[in-house]
């Protein structure tokens, strides 16, 4: 029979026999005082923790809202003052971002428009980001230190 620490501080032992068939012992366990002091224990191995994938990491980036987006869009040249301006008070949508939007087939054109006209919030991974940061040919790591510098404006 085969023993491990399940935890670091081994108040948790499991015991495996040769059919598979596993008991966890602890202190108030019946089998502890038994099994608890065998020279033959494995030692406790915490399970590796994965890095977290890129689109995990965006995933956390805190959203942006209408303001923070258009005023990056401005500042980053993107779009014209005048139309930042008119984007958020009435929702028009920006000459190059219009011209996204009009190079798409139906029905996704006027997804685009009617997402782009109602949302209150941007998020690092939404399509729509991924479809702006494409057309300003803007890599990933460019995306995310823009989502993160105007963050904070």
């Amino acid at each position: 029979m085969q023993a491990e620490w399940r935890n670091a501080t081994r108040t948790i032992l499991a015991l495996n026999d040769t059919t598979g068939h596993v008991v966890i012992v602890e202190p108030s366990h019946a089998l502890w005082s038994e099994t608890s002091a065998r020279p033959d224990i494995q030692p406790f191995v915490p399970a590796p923790v994965p890095a977290p994938s890129p689109d995990d990491i965006r995933a956390a980036i805190p959203p942006l809202t209408r303001r923070q987006v258009f005023i990056a869009l401005h500042r980053l040249g993107m779009i014209t003052a005048a139309e930042a301006i008119a984007a958020a008070a009435t929702g028009v949508v920006p000459a190059a971002l219009e011209a996204l939007f009009a190079a798409l087939p139906e029905p996704d054109q006027t997804d685009a428009r009617v997402t782009f006209a109602a949302f209150q919030m941007a998020y690092r991974l939404d399509p729509m980001t991924a479809m702006i940061a494409a057309a300003a040919d803007k890599s990933d790591a460019e995306i995310d230190a823009i989502w993160i510098g105007f963050a904070a404006v």
